[in-house]
């Protein structure tokens, strides 16, 4: 099973893109989304029962992206067997999705009461539990769910979550280097493991899961620009150019324009940061935190009427944001100094 399901999600600097909020959690923050996760992992294991037929005509119905199709199917397995763990655990997937977390933790445990050891339910409820800072749950479930699946890589990655969020970083290292021996070629686990490291405090060896699980993402540029972001919060500002560059070469997204241009900032690379944020704002005007940066970069270079002006446009887009305040008084002190 993908770790925790894993969703990748890109944070600025700042918090610009996060409601001021830093996140706490895992860099892979799990999402899961029933239509998009049905790799062999996600279903229930060779050793577990065979799906019902009515589970298997949902389980159809998710891979053609009909999710209420699929969740009506579901209910029906559960009429006919409310014991029905697989109906259960795929309802849970369904109601997380939906944003109902506490449905989806109810469904996961009916899930495995009906089952005791189903995987695919231990993995996402203490997943659910990481996400919502619930570590201690979040171990309840894991700590015998490792008893009897030691190989779960999936399992070892959110006990290792889980202990970081302890600030356990012994136990946290023990459980992500398990995660990373049966499956060293994932590079959400590396992915995660880096963030965990870097959050512990050990920044070099951070970078090194992050370096090595660049040449793992392949293509997939999600993964890379949180990769990408992971190296800009350690400051390794080169290693950050490096891979924003390839999530840029796969998609043209003016959020990673921007980032590359923070770590170019870090490089102390004045002309290729405002190169790189004058393309973010030219690839989408609507996207604030590269106004923001621009403005900044405009008046340390002493350009303070078009610094204005680009403070203005990120004004305009986020009025009522964190940064407001401090932008309406970066306008005044740049008008202050010719700026028109």
């Amino acid at each position: 099973m993908s770790p925790s399901r894993a969703a990748l999600y890109l944070c600025l600097p700042l918090a610009l893109a996060c409601g001021g909020v830093t996140p706490t959690a895992a860099t892979a923050t799990h999402d899961p989304d029933p239509a998009a996760a049905l790799s062999p992992g996600d279903r229930p294991t060779a050793s577990e029962q065979p799906l019902s037929a009515e589970v298997a005509k949902g389980v159809a119905l998710l891979e053609a992206n009909d999710l209420a199709g699929a969740g009506s199917r579901f209910e029906a397995a559960l009429k006919s067997n409310p014991a029905d763990a697989d109906a259960l655990y795929y309802l849970g997937a369904l109601a997380e999705k939906a944003g109902d977390a506490g449905g989806a933790e109810s469904s996961y445990k009916a899930a495995l009461g009906a089952r005791p050891g189903f995987t695919g339910a231990e993995v996402n409820l203490s997943a659910l539990y990481d996400d919502a800072q619930r570590y201690d749950d979040a171990l309840a479930i894991t700590t015998p769910g490792l008893a009897q699946h030691p190989k779960e890589g999936s399992l070892h990655l959110n006990a290792g979550i889980a202990y970081g969020g302890k600030k356990d970083g012994a136990a946290a290292v023990r459980e992500f280097d398990a995660a990373v021996a049966i499956a060293p070629r994932d590079a959400t686990f590396r992915l995660v493991y880096g963030h965990w490291l870097a959050a512990l405090g050990d920044k070099d060896a951070a970078s090194k899961q992050l370096a090595a699980a660049v040449p793992l993402a392949a293509k997939n540029v999600g993964v890379l620009a949180a990769i990408g972001h992971e190296l800009h919060v350690s400051k390794a500002f080169a290693e950050c150019v490096g891979v924003l560059g390839q999530a840029i070469a796969l998609q043209d997204a003016a959020e990673l324009w921007t980032e590359r241009a923070a770590c170019k900032i870090g490089q102390q690379d004045a002309a290729g940061a405002l190169a790189d944020l004058r393309a973010a704002t030219t690839k989408d005007a609507a996207y604030a935190p590269a106004h923001y940066y621009l403005g900044n970069e405009l008046a340390k270079g002493g350009q303070f009427a078009a610094a204005v002006v680009e403070y203005q446009a990120f004004l305009k887009l986020e009025p009522n944001g964190p940064l407001a305040k401090g932008v309406a008084e970066k306008i005044r002190l740049a008008k202050q100094h010719g700026g028109r």
